[in-house]
């Protein structure tokens, strides 16, 4: 039996999730089309997976090659140099697709506008540990979380207009992942990165899980209107997480303990640094909040229960195909 043909639009496509999203939708037969800055740069989007059309027409393009049954929202800036370019790229961005598909005739038959923002949105785990869950009110302490909050507020707005969705992955790695990649680096060194202790409590998930986790959010029923946490089951102390990646590279590794001191010297620095070159860097003041943090832990059940999605891919097996892809494509 053939596959109903169905068209997603994914922003951010040349990025790390994204990408990964786009290889998924094309191997599932839908058809895929990806608005991109730069049409000439493609990073991680093969064309012969995805029709890429510019941003800047993207209005035009929909409405002439349109409708869309799916958008999936996941483009944005995870680093900037002010809350001003956290809000151009993750605010205005959001809105614009919002006003083009909340009005004939694009928002028919449109089935889902997806948005992919963080688990950052409801802060850290101030209460023991315990998981989040979707209840949780919203308590981001960095210039991303709080941009990513106003553009979850902006597609509840739209609610009535368009069928949403929002969707908040933990902290994602594997292939493809630059921000990771520095602590795969460090064990590559022979070096334990301990920032906040190394019994800090995290909840993260593997890309290609993610990925999974977004399309059947999409693809539900049960999903309109709400929120999802997206991410493993089971949270790890990193200790454990660092020990996972020494195994990988084969490396015996000796433990480094990043004090609270030592880092707000490197945000001050990076602040410093960004404030010089206009380009954002990775550990600044404002991001310094939520690396100082002893636990970012939420829990999964809502999507689980309501379209039986659990990230099943094993921790272990997951960070080995990370650091294979790595050191195959010269990134270690």
């Amino acid at each position: 039996m053939s596959r109903p043909f169905m068209k997603f639009l994914v922003t951010g496509a040349t990025g790390f999730i994204a990408s990964h999203l786009v290889d998924l939708l094309h191997a599932r037969g839908f058809h895929v089309v990806c608005p991109v800055r730069d049409p000439a740069s493609l990073r991680h989007l093969s064309p012969a997976n995805a029709a890429v059309v510019p941003l800047a027409a993207l209005e035009d393009y929909a409405a002439s090659q349109g409708p869309f049954d799916y958008v999936i929202h996941a483009a944005g800036a995870t680093r900037g140099t002010s809350y001003k370019h956290f809000y151009d790229a993750n605010v205005r961005l959001t809105q614009r697709l919002l006003a083009a598909f909340s009005q004939a005739p694009l928002n028919r038959p449109l089935k889902r506008f997806v948005l992919v923002s963080t688990q950052a949105v409801a802060g850290p785990s101030n209460n023991g540990g315990a998981p989040l869950d979707e209840s949780a009110p919203a308590a981001p302490i960095s210039w991303y979380a709080m941009s990513k909050y106003e553009a979850e507020k902006a597609v509840l707005e739209c609610a009535d207009a368009l069928p949403i969705t929002i969707v908040r992955p933990s902290t994602v790695f594997g292939p493809r992942d630059v921000d990771v990649l520095g602590v795969f680096r460090a064990v590559q060194r022979r070096i334990a990165p301990y920032i906040a202790g190394p019994d800090r409590f995290v909840s993260i998930i593997y890309v290609r899980d993610l990925i999974d986790g977004i399309l059947a959010a999409a693809l539900s029923d049960r999903s309109l209107g709400r929120i999802y946490f997206l991410t493993n089951p089971h949270p790890v102390v990193w200790r454990d997480f660092v020990h996972l990646l020494a195994l990988a590279a084969g490396k015996r590794v000796l433990p480094l303990p990043v004090p609270p001191a030592l880092l707000r010297l490197t945000a001050y620095l990076g602040d410093a640094a960004s404030k010089i070159t206009g380009k954002p860097v990775l550990i600044r003041s404002d991001k310094l909040q939520e690396l100082l943090q002893t636990a970012w832990v939420c829990s999964p059940e809502r999507a689980r229960r309501d379209f039986g999605w659990r990230a099943s891919t094993p921790l272990d097996d997951a960070v080995r195909q990370t650091f294979m892809w790595y050191k195959q494509h010269g990134w270690l």
